[in-house]
């Protein structure tokens, strides 16, 4: 590209002109393709620089041997911004018939969180919708018109994360339905519990550092979640 571009430059200078219009030409070609030259390594720069790649799972939800839903979550890398895109949706049937739908979405800059949102409908019935927000160094909880400053320190990890990372050396993550930092604790090799509130929790099985298995255990009922294989 560079040497056809200086072809076409010298190209336009004109046969048979006195040797200083010609000098001052070739010096407005040199100048141009070094004008062209500081762009193109720049952007060529800029471009090798960026991260961009983008990464599915799929998990279904199974009770008693039987599927009542799936989970999908994205993760998405795009320089130092990180996004986490979760939709899942279960169809089950204890007492009465229960319809779950859920969208969550996460954002890291630089590996900090710096933004949150969980909306989650029961039976047709808005029973979530809430968002944090990093501003000024500061974690802001943004629910029902209102908004709540939330003792937090800087955020590294929250539930999301772990469906794609073993966590190894994390001892607490924040957990948006609970609006509050909650406690990992390790069971044995690859394996994490998750403790939300008393008698409901999660256990996170690793295999090889990627996640096998989630058994989510609750008052009313008990599910695993189990990757999809692409």
């Amino acid at each position: 590209m560079i040497p056809a571009l200086i072809l076409y430059l010298i190209r336009r200078m004109k046969y048979g002109s006195d040797a200083s219009t010609d000098f001052r030409k070739f010096r407005d070609i040199v100048l141009k393709i070094k004008s062209f030259l500081f762009f193109f390594i720049v952007s060529s720069s800029f471009a090798y620089n960026t991260v961009n790649t983008s990464e599915a799972l799929t998990y279904k939800i199974v009770k008693n041997n039987t599927t009542i839903g799936f989970i999908n979550i994205e993760k998405q890398v795009e320089s130092d911004v990180t996004t986490y895109v979760l939709k899942s949706h279960v169809e089950a049937k204890f007492l009465v018939n229960i319809s779950i739908l859920c969208n969550e979405k996460t954002i890291y800059k630089n590996g900090v969180l710096i933004y949150s949102s969980v909306y989650r409908k029961v039976n047709g019935k808005v029973k979530a919708n809430h968002k944090l927000l990093r501003e000024s160094g500061r974690y802001t909880l943004f629910y029902d018109n209102k908004k709540q400053l939330l003792e937090l320190d800087e955020l590294t990890q929250n539930l999301i994360t772990l469906y794609f990372e073993e966590p190894k050396t994390i001892r607490k993550i924040y957990c948006d339905n609970q609006k509050q930092e909650i406690v990992v604790t390790p069971l044995n090799k690859g394996c994490y519990r998750v403790d939300f509130e008393k008698g409901k929790y999660n256990v996170f099985h690793y295999k090889n550092g990627e996640c096998v298995k989630i058994d989510a255990v609750s008052k009313l009922f008990n599910v695993t979640l189990i990757p999809v294989s692409s």
